[in-house]
């Protein structure tokens, strides 16, 4: 009898020790979330796994089975869905809606993705067809929790918990701020990664679902979330790139340290360097600018001047302005048009902004710096160094990234 009475005495702390952190609310079902997942401006197909209902006003028409695969088109009208067998012809302001009949075994394919929920289908002002996903908001986060986090080791878990209610708290905010709009968020980098069903992990499933509901306020209002993936040891200041937001005090720049260590320090872009030649960067220079020196003649090239110089960096250390001067030509670079610019074919834009220029010689330009991203908010690669150690999810968020922030639970 005793035993018993232990055991019951430890799962009730349990279930408070794991909750202290979140201020309650009334239970109540997940939202739906408007997900953009393309615009068609010419044909594009889709592909149904299970059954699906298009209701229109002269009948029901059951989709999949043997019409489980079908084409989407513009026409100048309006937009048809169609394959051998099924034509369905729509006005210019029709908007349609596919839904799942049996919603826990359908899904379709959408672009080489699979998704669940409802698929709604009408035109935008360019005459694009939009397909939007309609679905559960926990639903959505468990495929978008792969597309922002790596969900491959147990020991991330806190940190995709963390990720779970960065992601949610964002979502609900651009939900409220488009609410009028045909759909609420797009479903790639434009706001959050919609990684699709063959991507979900067992692990990013259960970090949404153990932090159900859970968003991060600040005072009587959601905070606004940003993430990205690594720091480089120091965090940016929100006003150092959008400018209006100084009563945000848990987004201001500050070093990310655990204790005489940087956070981030397990990132593959902790630190990295990346070097041009004169050739790549007179390549670059004429993508941007229409001009290129090398390819005039010998004569007109004998001396190419190459001059950087940084005019302003954030109080993060972040390159905020720079002037590149090649042969006569001098512009100013700012902001993200700087890691356009240098950029390269097999790895993409510049990392981050916090870097220094140096030469190696006198035709080859090197980049050091260190972090991805814009280095505002999460810090994702500092949240799994933090899960690895043993933090919680709350200490990621509240202690660590968004102080003066609190949990709570909206549903």
């Amino acid at each position: 009898m005793r035993t018993k009475l232990f055991l019951i005495l430890i799962l009730i702390f349990s279930l408070f020790s794991c909750t202290k952190n979140i201020k309650p609310t009334q239970p109540s079902k997940a939202p739906k979330i408007r997900v953009l997942l393309g615009k068609i401006d010419h044909r594009d197909s889709l592909l149904f796994d299970g059954k699906y209902s298009l209701q229109l006003e002269e009948a029901q028409y059951e989709l999949g089975k043997k019409n489980a695969f079908f084409y989407l088109s513009p026409s100048k009208t309006g937009f048809k869905i169609y394959n051998q067998n099924r034509l369905f012809v729509f006005n210019a302001n029709d908007i349609i809606r596919l839904t799942p009949l049996e919603f826990t075994n359908n899904k379709f394919k959408f672009r080489n993705k699979w998704y669940k929920g409802e698929i709604i289908l009408q035109l935008d002002d360019n005459a694009s067809i939009l397909l939007i996903n309609n679905i559960d908001l926990e639903e959505y986060l468990k495929s978008v929790l792969v597309g922002e986090m790596p969900s491959d080791k147990d020991g991330y878990l806190e940190a995709l918990k963390a990720q779970a209610i960065c992601a949610r708290t964002y979502a609900i905010n651009k939900m409220n701020q488009r609410q009028d709009n045909a759909y609420h968020v797009y479903g790639d980098f434009h706001d959050q990664e919609y990684a699709g069903l063959e991507k979900r992990t067992k692990l990013a499933d259960y970090a949404v679902e153990t932090t159900r509901g859970v968003v991060l306020k600040y005072q009587d209002t959601l905070a606004q979330i940003y993430y990205h993936s690594t720091c480089g040891g120091i965090l940016e200041d929100i006003n150092n790139l959008w400018s209006g937001q100084s009563n945000l005090s848990y987004l201001s720049s500050r070093k990310d340290v655990l204790g005489d260590t940087f956070t981030c320090a397990i990132s593959p872009y902790f630190r990295w360097e990346r070097t041009f030649t004169i050739e790549q960067i007179d390549s670059l220079f004429g993508n941007r600018f229409h001009r290129s020196l090398l390819k005039k003649p010998l004569t007109d090239t004998l001396r190419l001047r190459l001059k950087i110089d940084v005019n302003q960096r954030t109080s993060s250390g972040r390159v905020k302005s720079l002037t590149l001067t090649y042969a006569d030509t001098s512009v100013v670079l700012k902001d993200f048009e700087i890691r356009r610019f240098f950029s390269k074919f097999n790895s993409g834009n510049l990392p981050s902004l916090l870097f220094k220029i140096s030469s190696s010689s006198d035709s080859v330009l090197v980049i050091n710096g260190g972090g991805f991203g814009h280095g505002i908010g999460l810090c994702q690669w500092g949240a799994m160094n933090m899960s690895l150690k043993g933090f919680k999810y709350y200490d990621i968020l509240v202690n660590q990234y968004f102080p003066g922030t609190y949990l709570k639970r909206m549903y």
